[in-house]
């Protein structure tokens, strides 16, 4: 048989993947008041799901041990059904002054095949968690307080004074003229405390605003644009 029929071959006979979703979240967000954060993971398909859950820091390298743990790593959800896990966290082990950033990694453990043609694929959803301590303000507050202006190499930067991780999205910078110029950031997040540069590098004129959408807690886009700061 030849490659590329092969290749055809394996991809028809690869066995479907459940259908997980997880009851409307696409973020989880964990106050600091709470012991445990569940998490409920729908399986949409005909067929049982097998999952394993478990966490990973979200920017950062696996330098330290997570202070967080999963209570069940691994789950059986039945056809069409539900099952739950929690995240816990004691208290200790991450900064009370921001927000941290972690990762939600939800494998689908593929069902095992006697076809030698067939390719098991795993597919693994991976989430955004934000552990939020008791914190001044809010997140919108944190949007509304972000600050765009010329950074002292050339160029633009966003700025966030706030201890909120903030994710932005279709991230467009505007000349003067209110036409967009340069390249469009389809996804960013500035983490608490920190600035991140906008190249503007295909303006002609020199910028004027930026348009983009924040992403509430919700998961939800939120349009919005601001001027720049000379």
């Amino acid at each position: 048989m030849a490659w590329g029929a092969l290749i055809l071959a394996m991809i028809i006979c690869s066995p479907a993947q459940a259908d997980i979703t997880f009851d409307g979240f696409s973020r989880f967000i964990f106050e600091g008041s709470q012991k445990q954060l569940p998490v409920i993971i729908v399986n949409q398909s005909d067929e049982p799901a097998l999952v394993q859950v478990k966490l990973d820091w979200g920017d950062k390298p696996p330098i330290a041990a997570l202070p967080m743990a999963v209570t069940k790593p691994l789950l059986l959800i039945p056809a069409n059904g539900k099952a739950s896990t929690g995240i816990l966290y004691q208290g200790l082990g991450l900064p009370d002054d921001r927000e941290s950033f972690l990762m939600l990694k939800v494998l689908q453990v593929p069902k095992r095949t006697t076809d030698s043609n067939a390719m098991a694929l795993a597919l693994q959803h991976n989430l955004k968690l934000f552990y939020r301590p008791a914190l001044p303000g809010s997140i919108g507050d944190a949007v509304n307080q972000l600050q765009w202006s010329n950074s002292p190499g050339g160029g633009y930067e966003a700025r966030n004074d706030s201890p909120y991780y903030l994710t932005l999205t279709e991230v467009s910078v505007r000349d003067r003229s209110g036409a967009t110029c340069g390249q469009v950031i389809d996804h960013l997040m500035i983490a608490p405390f920190s600035t991140y540069p906008l190249s503007a590098s295909g303006c002609e004129k020199p910028a004027g605003q930026v348009a983009y959408a924040y992403i509430s807690d919700a998961g939800l886009p939120h349009p919005r644009q601001s001027t720049f700061k000379f």
